[in-house]
């Protein structure tokens, strides 16, 4: 008697999943490790020529025996993506040397390499060692001569006789059934690892919501629970099927009986030709099992008998949550099945931070690791490396885009107009080649002027040579003030309100050079970190510098003191009383800048390298200088400077 309902959608259990495969899709779905269920779905091969192959008996199970066996290693290798079970081993030298030589994705390779470890690993279970078994009982009966008078090449030498059908049969027998033995022997170690223990208790939610559907219940929890773990379409069965069908097609076609002479050659003759037939054996017990499947008689309840029972330790109850996992994926490939219009989705795989490193690492070079671990943070947005290996994974299209920004890198561009974006005194600044980087050695000259700024109430404090805004930025984040900011490049002024805006303060910014869009008012304080490069010097500077920033932010004359020297000649019009000026200086510069501060008292303050440099100059004004109100208007400048010319 025919079944009535009998879907065409199968699947397989995987790392806290399950997949299922319909007729035109394939939709795997899992409980990542915050518990949440995602789902990844693809289209199948819906070719004439596989619609041709998929309606002839055999060949369609010998197709459908190696599909299982490709699709099942890759959905296995991404279920534990999304789990997040990866080593966090950095890739080792024979692993980098294997990525640059052949151009390969390492985990392209590990998954060749299982697959071909695997096929060994059954060839040698279910192959060989029945053989061998067979073989050496044969022997000790005296049925079959193994000699070694010849060295191990002619261990397994035949009488010349060979075997006659009686004893042909009983030696499959043998081989069958030692087979057998292993395959549950080998089912029944795993199952006492725990993470196989899960992955069965996947496996009967899988059975579970087929035949809720195939009963034609709604797929709910309650109603999956009732269903059975065991399921006729099972692959536990239809290996048993292989087995037991694989003892009668070599009992009719007598491999056994070959030989050629040499014991060891007889012995690899034999072992080929098995090997050359399990495609034979695979599509017809590919048929057997759909026969099994689609009738309830006599005869398909004994052959499918064996193979139920032994899905008692292939298969357990599973709770609640693998329910849901297992219904997710069937509504999956059922809608997709229903509309070929529907999308299909795509995991978010994860890689652990550590594993995420060494790859950056990989790319940049050992020796900008530091570099590597910055970009990841930047990805990431972690603000401390403390909180960059917090525990936390990387989804491995981020891994990507911090490879794009590690390949960037490679150009000579500085890393921070890679990321776009530069940390300076706490707060996150966006940097292109608009202006200089904010460095560090900078945050001492932001230091110093908020010590000077807190002791004047609600003091009017100015940037000259702003650039990025970091200063100012920065000054008005820390102190109630009145900030105002200058810069010459119209370029720079835009990035600085950028800056502004985007760490929510308030900065006058106006355009012209030094004091030219204030030239009629006094400050509290005036602070800049102007250009200071010699002129001569620029080209000798790192290549990420001199090629990337902008020439007219470093170039300060032929000495480097041309600003200092325009900025000192009418710092005492623009000062208020008691003002304050303080300036960065370059190496070696302290000493002639403070020559130029007459009339101030001035002190230096060293940076923190060692050895430490007079890095900050804080000139106090001793004297006044009244303003000349009748100093004579300039143009104004155009909106944007081209810093090129």
């Amino acid at each position: 008697m025919k079944k009535k309902n009998v879907c065409g959608i199968g699947g397989q259990a995987v790392l806290e999943g399950v997949m299922m495969r319909g007729r035109t899709s394939m939709a795997t779905a899992v409980r990542d490790s915050d518990g949440k269920i995602v789902i990844e779905s693809t289209r199948l091969n819906q070719s004439e020529s596989r619609k041709k192959i998929s309606k002839i008996p055999i060949i369609r199970g010998i197709v459908s025996f190696f599909e299982s066996f490709v699709t099942g290693m890759k959905i296995t290798m991404r279920s534990s993506e999304v789990f997040g079970d990866e080593s966090s081993e950095a890739p080792s030298k024979f692993e980098k040397w294997l990525a640059k030589t052949f151009k390969v994705d390492i985990m392209n390779v590990v998954l060749a390499v299982g697959g071909v470890l695997g096929v060994l690993l059954a060839v040698a279970l279910f192959v060989i060692v029945p053989q061998v078994v067979a073989l050496a009982i044969y022997s000790g009966a005296g049925i079959l001569e193994v000699n070694f008078d010849h060295g191990v090449w002619n261990a397994f030498k035949t009488s010349t006789d060979g075997l006659n059908f009686g004893w042909h049969v009983l030696y499959e027998v043998i081989r069958g059934f030692t087979r057998i033995i292993i395959f549950v022997g080998y089912i029944a170690l795993v199952r006492l690892m725990k993470e196989i223990r899960r992955l069965f208790m996947y496996h009967g939610a899988e059975h579970k919501t087929i035949s809720c559907y195939e009963s034609e219940l709604p797929l709910t929890v309650e109603n999956v629970k009732k269903m059975s773990t065991k399921h006729d379409r099972c692959g536990t069965t239809f290996m048993f099927i292989v087995m037991i069908f694989s003892m009668l097609f070599f009992t009719v076609v007598p491999v056994s009986m070959i030989n050629v002479g040499n014991g060891f050659l007889t012995f690899l003759v034999q072992l080929v030709i098995r090997l050359a037939l399990i495609p034979v054996v695979a599509g017809v017990s590919y048929e057997l099992l759909k026969l099994f499947a689609r009738y309830d008689n006599v005869f398909t309840r004994i052959g499918k008998a064996p193979g139920l029972w032994l899905q008692k330790l292939t298969t357990s109850e599973p709770d609640d949550q693998m329910i849901e996992v297992a219904i997710a994926a069937f509504n999956e490939v059922l809608a997709l099945d229903a509309d070929p219009q529907m999308a299909t989705k795509t995991f978010t795989t994860f890689t652990t931070v550590e594993k995420a490193v060494a790859v950056v690492t990989n790319k940049l070079g050992e020796e900008k690791k530091h570099e590597a671990e910055l970009i990841v943070m930047f990805v990431l947005g972690a603000k401390t490396k403390s909180e960059l290996y917090d525990g936390r994974r990387i989804p491995k299209e981020q891994l990507k885009t911090c490879v794009k920004y590690a390949e960037n890198r490679l150009t000579g561009a500085p890393l921070q107009y890679v990321l776009g974006e530069a940390c300076f005194y706490g707060y996150d600044f966006k940097a292109d080649t608009r202006a200089l980087i904010p460095r560090f050695d900078t945050e001492l000259l932001v230091e110093q002027t908020i010590e000077e700024g807190k002791k004047k109430e609600k003091p009017e404090i100015l940037d000259l040579c702003t650039g990025s805004g970091c200063i100012a930025v920065s000054v008005k984040k820390n102190i109630d003030c009145e900030m105002f900011a200058s810069d010459i490049s119209g370029d720079a002024l835009t990035l600085a309100k950028e800056n502004a805006e985007r760490n929510g303060v308030k900065v006058e910014f106006k355009q012209g050079s030094l004091y030219m869009p204030f030239r009629k008012k006094r400050f509290d304080i005036i602070v800049s970190n102007p250009p200071y490069i010699p002129s001569d010097d620029i080209n000798k500077l790192d290549e990420e510098v001199k090629d990337y920033e902008p020439r007219l932010a470093l170039d300060g004359g032929a000495d480097g003191l041309d600003f200092y020297r325009d900025i000192i000649d009418k710092v005492k019009k623009h000062l208020k009383n008691d003002g304050v000026l303080l300036l960065e200086v370059g190496v070696g510069q302290a000493e002639k800048v403070k020559e130029m501060l007459d009339g101030f008292d001035v002190r230096t303050v060293k940076d923190y390298n060692e050895p430490p440099v007079e890095r900050v100059i804080v000139a106090k004004l001793t004297e006044r200088v009244e303003t000349d109100e009748t100093e004579e208007e300039k143009p104004a400048l155009p909106p944007l400077i081209d810093e090129n010319k």
